[in-house]
């Protein structure tokens, strides 16, 4: 008969939970299950518990080159359930939409594009206005596709106002850092410097997930992002360095910015940070006139 059970897991999914029953069944310990509307908890003798705890951490340090990042909790990061990433996917629309309209599109380019010559002489808004601008419809489409794929998980992951925070930092200090190493007339637009950004972001975020002393396989996720860049840096006009100091700009933030994102807990951060976003969009665009 079952007597002083104590909860060990709490807030699992079903497959979890049938995951975590099997390790400890297989090892004769008694397991009871609670359920608790779609989540399930994992209660076991208090006799059994460190036990228990020591055959779940070894299984999953067993397993951890089967799967990418095992956790026992799970975190949604659906790219289709940020509307937040939507908004700023129609606003890159709008923006091109309104510069054909008006036929203002080579003029908003030389206005508010990167150009290295120009931000060295202190037009450093060009850095944040020209991830907003596109050549056409397809440079246009490919970025709102990568802000889906890329974008969308780093606004679920860190929030809506702290997510598009860490976008348009990753994004304006590749173009800075560009624009340094260039030290030409060399013109640079596009969202896909934040893009890579992203993708930096999210090579930080499996980095920072656990306090571990480094190891080897910790460079994984960098490799796989080295071939991101590779992938999306096809094209006869592409700027392969924007992509390049763009994700090294998200990897190097990420790793400051998802740590300080967890220690800051008030309900007040993203809507502070999404001001904060908004007002340097806005600070920019009004800077040139």
């Amino acid at each position: 008969m079952s007597r002083n059970l104590e909860k060990l897991l709490t807030g699992l999914s079903a497959k979890k939970a049938d995951l975590i029953i099997l390790i400890l069944t297989s090892q004769n310990i008694e397991t009871r299950v609670e359920r608790k509307n779609k989540s399930f908890d994992i209660l076991v003798n208090h006799a059994d518990m460190k036990k228990a705890l020591i055959m779940i951490e070894a299984y999953y340090k067993e397993n951890k080159f089967f799967k990418l990042k095992q956790q026992l909790q799970e975190i949604p990061i659906s790219s289709f359930k940020s509307y937040t990433a939507f908004s700023i996917m129609g606003l890159l629309w709008l923006i091109h939409a309104l510069c054909l309209q008006y036929h203002i599109h080579e003029d908003m380019i030389l206005k508010y594009g990167a150009s290295a010559l120009f931000i060295l002489q202190g037009e450093t808004y060009r850095a944040v206005t020209a991830l907003l601008l596109h050549s056409d419809a397809r440079h246009l489409a490919g970025n709102m596709a990568g802000m889906l794929i890329f974008g969308a998980p780093v606004i679920t992951l860190s929030g809506f106002g702290v997510g598009p925070f860490m976008l348009l930092f990753a994004g304006t200090l590749g173009n800075l850092i560009n624009a340094h190493m260039h030290k030409t007339a060399h013109l640079s637009i596009g969202a896909s410097t934040a893009i890579m950004g992203a993708a930096g972001l999210l090579v930080a975020f499996q980095i920072t997930q656990k306090a571990k002393p480094f190891r080897l396989n910790i460079l994984m996720p960098i490799f796989a992002g080295t071939v991101l860049i590779a992938m999306f840096s096809q094209g006869e006009k592409t700027d392969v360095w924007a992509h390049v100091f763009g994700f090294f700009s998200g990897l190097g933030s990420g790793v400051i910015f998802f740590p300080l994102n967890r220690m800051l807990q008030f309900p007040q951060k993203n809507l502070i940070a999404l001001f904060i976003t908004i007002f340097i969009i806005a600070s920019s665009l009004l800077a040139a006139t």
